[in-house]
């Protein structure tokens, strides 16, 4: 399973995600939507909106915003 973080440099929640990420030992891509046209699109058609940070898996599951629980629900359903 691939995870991916949706995100752009200045955004303290993206900082955030990504240090929780780590810390829960999760490896991930980092997709800068600021940088990547193409992310920036993927982000929009997964989340319906370009605001970051969205955390997906898969590109399907996804949670939008640093929300520890819905981050933990989506590493669990990655473990299955």
């Amino acid at each position: 399973m691939k995870v991916q973080v949706f995100s752009f440099q200045s955004c303290p929640y993206c900082v955030k995600t990504k240090r929780y990420l780590e810390s829960r030992g999760v490896e991930y891509e980092v997709r800068d939507i600021e940088l990547d046209e193409e992310a920036a699109k993927e982000c929009l058609r997964i989340s319906g909106d370009l605001t970051v940070p969205v955390t997906t898996i898969d590109g399907k599951n996804y949670v939008l915003g640093f929300d520890k629980r819905k981050i933990d629900a989506l590493i669990e359903e990655m473990a299955k």
